[in-house]
């Protein structure tokens, strides 16, 4: 085993360098956490956000970009750095939903009494609804909300999405905390259906990855979390590029591919993945797969 690469590898990596093949592959396909600038900057502007005082005007936020690519994966670890003490204290400092693709003031309401376990009648009216919401919000002490995959209110009339904003925008100023709603780029002409919504939300891009220093940093930091016992050097020329080729610059496609050849190598009682490698899993780039 090479001792250079072996001491270059996480701590977790090293432990499973002996461990049998099966444990070895499962540890490949781990979630893992990559920090990166782009990464850095959105925790930081959530962090300050979290910890906002409160106003009249809490501040919001809009993060947007491509599928794929690393969206979820930040607010999930950022939800990770306030984890919930609902059994014990009775606290519930960051609520995360997914937008609902029927967007109305009760469906905003009933994702919120969902994520949290707590029943409603179905034909309560709205402003019922609404009344719960607030004051369990209150009682647990919530900071923040998050609502991923908001495109989905796209599937709405306009006049729904009017009205889904609205509520939006009442909840967060009548508790007094921010709002993130985290989507692809057509959120942002979403927002724009009313001003007075537009105007409340900061803008954050989450960029795709150009083939540059940093993705060959990116991906550095990929292979020391793979229990490989051989170095694959993942950053030389030739692999690079057929790397950012197959992912064309998406985060989450590098990390679906590394994972596969990761795991066809071990299968293949290979210990580096190399360009043969890459091209023996047959995959499919994310352009190709929508024509």
């Amino acid at each position: 085993m090479d001792t250079k690469h072996k001491s270059n590898l996480t701590g977790s990596a090293q432990e499973y360098l002996n461990k049998p093949t099966q444990d070895r592959i499962k540890k490949c396909k781990e979630q893992v956490w990559i920090p990166y600038p782009q990464a850095i900057n959105i925790l930081s502007e959530l962090d300050d956000l979290f910890n906002h005082p409160k106003k009249e005007r809490m501040p919001n936020l809009l993060i947007v970009g491509d599928t794929n690519n690393g969206k979820t994966t930040i607010i999930n670890h950022f939800i990770r750095r306030y984890p919930s003490f609902l059994d014990t204290a009775h606290r519930r400092p960051i609520i995360k939903i997914s937008a609902p693709i029927s967007p109305s003031q009760n469906a905003l309401y009933e994702k919120i009494l969902d994520e949290l376990y707590v029943p409603y009648g179905i034909n309560e009216s709205a402003s019922r609804k609404e009344y719960q919401v607030k004051k369990i919000l209150d009682d647990i002490q919530t900071k923040m909300i998050i609502i991923d995959e908001f495109q989905d209110i796209f599937h709405g009339e306009i006049k729904r999405q009017r009205e889904f904003l609205t509520s939006l925008k009442q909840l967060g100023t009548d508790l007094q905390i921010p709002i993130v709603a985290v989507g692809v780029w057509e959120v942002q002409s979403v927002m724009t259906i009313d001003p007075q919504i537009s105007n409340r939300f900061e803008t954050l891009k989450l960029e795709k990855w150009n083939l540059d220093i940093n993705f060959a940093k990116l991906v550095m930091s990929f292979e020391k979390t793979l229990p490989l016992k051989e170095a694959s050097n993942l950053y030389k020329d030739e692999i690079i590029d057929l790397l950012f080729h197959m992912c064309e610059g998406y985060i989450g496609e590098l990390t679906r591919v590394l994972e596969k050849a990761s795991v066809f190598a071990l299968k293949h009682d290979k210990e580096r993945i190399d360009v043969k490698v890459l091209k023996s899993i047959n995959y499919v780039p994310p352009s190709l797969r929508r024509k």
